[in-house]
């Protein structure tokens, strides 16, 4: 089979499962997987639309949206100013080679929403795996809650795994200016972005998605993310396990 009929078949493939399948859960499954797979095919045609120089009202035409959601949507397609993988990682990334799909950019920006609401001043794993669990249609959000971390478990749980940080590290909601500077990656969040991004290429998966978040945050052995689940009774082996199973 040539290399460019397999993508083909892999596409007809999760459709027909989608479609036809009788087992609900198997089709559930197809279709989180093309809905990611979907996604990630259109920030590729983005890309090379852009590279071949045309415009946003062009490349939005095509997908039948506004100029400014076309953009708002595929921003992080290298060569255009915005959120990027350096700028998730706080550090170095293979720009133009991986993507960054919107619901890992979303599980990031739900995980400052989280660390917020906690009162916390920057934003560490467990953050993280908060912002997981409220990302929908995720595999890694189902893998989460069938190995049973629900998201409200998860605050509860969250809450103390700050304990023993340096007090700069904390602050109170009420005392700080609503336009002060916040959501600062902790070094177990930073690395469990970096880790992210060597589970995809591990994977050989050209993308970054929920799913290599989660696996990132799983195969630490210390932080935020790893207490909240050990407080909860869940391990890490039983939610990879999951996971794998929905992949």
């Amino acid at each position: 089979m040539s290399a460019n009929a397999r993508p083909v078949v892999h596409f007809l493939g999760l459709m027909q499962t989608a479609v036809a399948s009788k087992d609900s859960e198997e089709a559930l499954r197809a279709v989180t997987r093309l809905r990611r797979d979907l996604d990630v095919l259109e920030r590729v045609h983005v890309r090379r639309a852009v590279d071949a120089g045309r415009s946003w009202s062009q490349v939005a035409s095509a997908l039948g949206v506004s100029k400014q959601a076309a953009h708002r949507r595929h921003r992080s397609v290298p060569g255009i100013p915005d959120v990027t993988l350096e700028e998730l990682v706080e550090q170095g990334g293979p720009r133009g080679k991986v993507l960054v799909t919107s619901e890992a950019r979303t599980a990031v920006r739900l995980a400052r929403d989280e660390a917020r609401a906690l009162g916390h001043a920057s934003v560490g794993s467990e953050h993280l795996l908060l912002g997981l669990l409220r990302c929908e249609h995720s595999a890694a959000r189902m893998a989460l809650e069938v190995a049973g971390v629900s998201l409200d478990a998860g605050r509860v749980a969250a809450e103390p795994t700050l304990v023993g940080a340096e007090p700069a590290d904390v602050f109170v909601a009420q005392d700080t200016p609503e336009t002060s500077p916040m959501g600062a990656f902790r070094p177990h969040a930073r690395a469990v972005l970096e880790q992210s991004l060597a589970e995809t290429v591990k994977r050989g998966e050209g993308f970054i998605g929920p799913e290599h978040l989660l696996l990132a945050i799983l195969s630490s052995e210390e932080g935020g993310a790893v207490r909240t689940l050990a407080s909860l009774g869940i391990e890490p082996d039983e939610i990879r396990r999951r996971l794998e199973a929905l992949l």
